[in-house]
């Protein structure tokens, strides 16, 4: 009975700790957005600022993700395990913030979250932030998992992370019809959808190659590696081929004509070419990581 109410209060202490994160990350927000410090410890209403409330609590969400990658083994002792539990709770939070950070200085780099949360209320800016919440909340997590508690092999893989992301993040421009930075302007949802299915696939894809046993870690970054190039052979295949098979109609003369400063799609366009991005990354997936060949063949 002793026992039992040992682990209920270590249970209990460990979630309080949990909370605490949160109350590190609302101060943290002040860090990355200064400009509304005072607005930020103010009391939350979420029927004043629908595009606030949804940016703000979906990094809850994304930080609740990433921190349940913890564990708790007390038979290394229970001071040992609680300074374990502490540290690498406090580092999985900076890892997730700072992420969060360098995506959005690349993707949303012209503009500023003052003027198109707080005052402008653009859902558009607001879907794409709390995609990069959602999505990178996972690849975090993967990462964290992977580094199998080495603090060196955590920097390794998340830097190497953020790079595929990065680069992702640009291809956008490549593979959509529409322009990020001209319709997150005119608060247009279509681009906001399309680049919700672009960077959930992305995210989906880079998770899943780091999602592989590893005995060395050079081998292992080299494996990571070919199955991301793998998936830029396969993923247009299956893109143009969904493309082909469920036809847009046409809305517009050409691309440079949806790419206009006047030209305003339609929400729909937006799910076509998001769910045509995050249908064609889960099929590309299956191709790269679900298929098994044996020692004759390289092992990519």
């Amino acid at each position: 009975m002793e026992e039992i109410f040992d682990r209920l209060v270590i249970r209990l202490l460990l979630a309080i700790f949990v909370c605490l994160v949160f109350v590190v990350y609302r101060f943290a927000h002040v860090l990355f957005y200064p400009s509304v410090k005072n607005h930020v410890f103010k009391n939350i209403d979420v029927h004043e600022n629908s595009a606030e409330t949804l940016h703000f609590f979906s990094r809850i969400v994304g930080l609740s993700i990433v921190v349940s990658s913890l564990n708790f083994h007390e038979g290394h002792g229970f001071l040992i395990s609680v300074i374990h539990f502490l540290i690498w709770g406090i580092i999985t939070a900076l890892l997730y913030l700072g992420s969060l950070y360098l995506i959005e200085s690349i993707v949303l780099y012209n503009f500023d979250y003052k003027d198109e949360v707080i005052k402008k209320q653009n859902m558009a800016y607001a879907i794409i932030s709390a995609t990069h919440s959602i999505a990178l909340s996972y690849l975090v997590r993967q990462v964290i998992t992977q580094s199998d508690n080495s603090l060196i092999i955590l920097s390794i893989l998340w830097l190497l992370a953020l790079i595929i992301m990065g680069l992702s993040s640009k291809y956008f421009n490549f593979v959509s019809k529409l322009s990020i930075l001209k319709l997150v302007v005119q608060k247009n949802l279509a681009v906001s959808f399309s680049y919700l299915g672009f960077f959930m696939g992305a995210t989906y894809l880079a998770s899943e190659s780091f999602n592989q046993e590893h005995y060395n870690i050079n081998t292992y970054l080299i494996q990571v590696v070919l199955k991301i190039l793998l998936a830029l052979i396969i993923y247009p295949i299956f893109k143009l081929g969904l493309s082909s098979i469920f036809r847009l109609k046409k809305v517009a003369s050409d691309k440079n004509e949806l790419k206009n400063n006047d030209f305003s799609p339609k929400t729909g366009i937006g799910f076509f070419e998001g769910s045509l991005f995050l249908a064609s990354a889960i099929l590309t997936s299956m191709i790269v990581n679900h298929i098994k060949f044996s020692t004759i063949y390289p092992f990519f």
